[in-house]
């Protein structure tokens, strides 16, 4: 199973772990001179009329079609156009008044669900034409790809130097796969770039004005929309904050930081509190030392188990059980399907620690089908908002390696990587050992100086976050609200999901819909309590929803969206 960590980690500044240089750049690097900016749009792209067609189910009432732009907007004659896939959702009667983009974050993360999804919170229903796109390079769009590229199967915490020179060496060799894979796309996918796209499809939408909701990576992309377009923002909602007035690597330094409190503070105190039910540990050091063994114990000899009749075959070692648990932290609904698998996995351990794996097979056997179902979904599922671990879609994780190594510098070789992860690791094992697995850190990087989002002559931009985070720390929508002009902050407590606004929190959606639809924002910063984590029996394990979009977090049901929607556009 692929293991991309380049996306692990948001907590603690990056001043605080250590010092990054001003520029992040090298002599390995070209010079960054040019300034990205927007470009007049050639005619005959507004000249274009997109062919809508039906997507998905009747009654999700989606219409998808495909955008075409040029590949560098800084050249439009240049040719080799882009495709970019665009879904709309209109009122049931009437026309709309105002038109709502959305983005579930990423970078790079497939949004063709955004139109359905936006279009199922009843306040916008009546007058907002919803809008959901595949930014470039991903999902039905143009794609860029980095297939074969080497996958961390390496322990990161292993500080071995041979294990360390495998690490920087499968970091070192990822752009070549993506550029031998790509076709001259990937200097083109930039947050530069797809801005401009996204401006394109307002044009042709004919609305002088969009609204914007965006999650996650998506943040990152409505705070550029706005720098390069102010004179058409509308009320802009961004949910679950990177620092998008800063570099990238300040957001990914300060993920080890959140998911490490994630893990303590938010889902090992439950765990313990319900260990009559979960058998986890009786306290939240003992649930720790739950997952701490167990990894010592799948590293030794990790269990390679068939299921479903030997149609599928999962190997379960210490990376998988890091990828399981860091991927739960995102949504408190996961928790129990996160205890219940621990339990199987101690339990299948221990079987093969005393009968070999015969012994171990014949644990898995003896579920249940509907249960190893299960497992074997939750083994394959891709994490919501920001891309940590692999994603089913090649295409996502390449944009989104793209985008974060091409937007912003980095520092350049493997000493800064090993430095942090050096300083992370020991206090947030969970990922911060992770630090090292990064291509960005040996990325060349295309001639590209994109402005600073600072806020300033825009209307009140909402932002909305909660305390626990773990893929975007509460640091970051902090540091960004401190420096962006205009913006008003709703901080979720005694909350950790990712990914607030569509039923999370009845009150920040409240505030989120009232903006939303009014243009009424909070006077100052606004903080609304939490609801807690439920009890385990009020979140049954099982399969998740067969729709894929009617229930849980709301960017898993997002993503239920787009798989509902995509596939129709050729």
């Amino acid at each position: 199973m692929k293991y991309l960590t380049l996306a692990l980690g948001l907590g603690i500044s990056a001043a605080a772990v250590l010092v990054v240089p001003g520029s992040g750049a090298s002599a390995s690097m070209q010079s960054s001179t040019a300034v990205d900016r927007p470009h007049p749009v050639a005619t005959k792209y507004l000249k274009q009329r997109p062919a809508w067609i039906p997507c998905g189910d009747p009654e999700l009432r989606t219409y998808c079609a495909k955008v075409t732009v040029p590949r560098d907007w800084g050249n439009q004659y240049a040719g080799n156009d882009l495709q970019i896939a665009v879904s709309k959702v209109a009122p049931a009667k009437g026309r709309p008044s105002r038109v709502v983009f959305g983005n579930p974050g990423g970078p790079g993360g497939a949004g063709l669900g955004m139109a359905p999804y936006l279009a199922s919170q009843a306040p916008l229903a009546k007058d907002f034409l919803a809008v959901g796109f595949d930014p470039r390079g991903t999902g039905s769009s143009t794609d860029v790809s980095c297939d074969g590229s080497p996958a961390y199967s390496m322990d990161a915490r292993d500080r071995d130097s041979a294990n360390r020179d495998l690490i920087a060496e499968a970091s070192a060799m990822t752009q070549a796969y993506c550029k031998q894979q790509s076709h001259g796309l990937l200097p083109y996918i930039t947050t530069g770039q797809t801005v401009q796209d996204m401006d394109l499809i307002r044009q042709l939408l004919g609305f002088d004005k969009l609204d914007y909701v965006g999650y996650s990576g998506g943040t990152w992309l409505g705070a550029y929309y706005q720098t390069y377009f102010p004179q058409h923002v509308g009320r802009f909602v961004l949910d679950s904050n990177t620092d998008f007035t800063k570099t990238w690597l300040d957001t990914f330094v300060s993920q080890p930081q959140a998911f490490e409190r994630r893990f303590r503070e938010d889902f090992a105190p439950w765990a313990a509190k319900y260990d009559d039910q979960l058998h986890l540990g009786t306290s939240p050091g003992a649930v720790i030392r739950t997952y701490e063994r167990l990894r010592r114990a799948l590293k030794e000899q990790p269990a390679v188990e068939e299921f479903m009749e030997a149609s599928v075959k999962i190997t379960y070692d210490q990376n998988t059980l890091d990828q399981m648990v860091a991927g739960d932290m995102y949504s408190k609904l996961d928790f129990q399907s996160l205890a219940a698998d621990l339990a199987f996995l101690r339990d299948l351990s221990a079987a093969q620690a005393k009968g070999g794996p015969r012994a171990a097979q014949r644990h898995v056997d003896a579920l249940p089908v509907a249960r190893q179902r299960q497992l074997v979904q939750r083994a394959n599922r891709t994490p919501i908002g920001m891309r940590m671990l692999g994603a089913e879609d090649d295409s996502e994780n390449a944009t989104f390696t793209a985008i974060t190594c091409n937007d912003t510098p980095w520092p350049q070789g493997r000493e800064y990587g090993e430095q942090l992860a050096a300083r992370l690791g020991p206090h947030f094992p969970l990922v911060g050992w992770t630090m090292t697995e990064n291509p960005c850190f040996y990325w060349d990087r295309p001639n590209l100086t994109m402005p600073t989002p600072t806020g300033n002559g825009l209307p009140t931009t909402l932002m909305v976050q909660s305390v626990h985070d773990p893929a975007t720390n509460y640091a970051l929508a902090a540091s960004a609200h401190s420096r962006y002009a205009g913006s008003r902050l709703v901080t979720v407590t005694n909350e950790g999901d990712h990914g607030v606004y569509g039923g999370v929190n009845k009150c920040a959606d409240k505030i989120v819909n009232t903006f939303l639809t009014t243009g009424q924002a909070p006077a100052k910063d606004v903080s609304c309590a939490g609801q807690g984590i439920p009890a385990p029996h009020k979140v049954a394990p099982g399969p998740d929803d067969p729709s894929g979009y009617s229930g849980g977090a709301p960017l898993r049901r997002i993503a239920g969206f787009t798989k509902a929607i995509s596939g129709y556009l050729h």
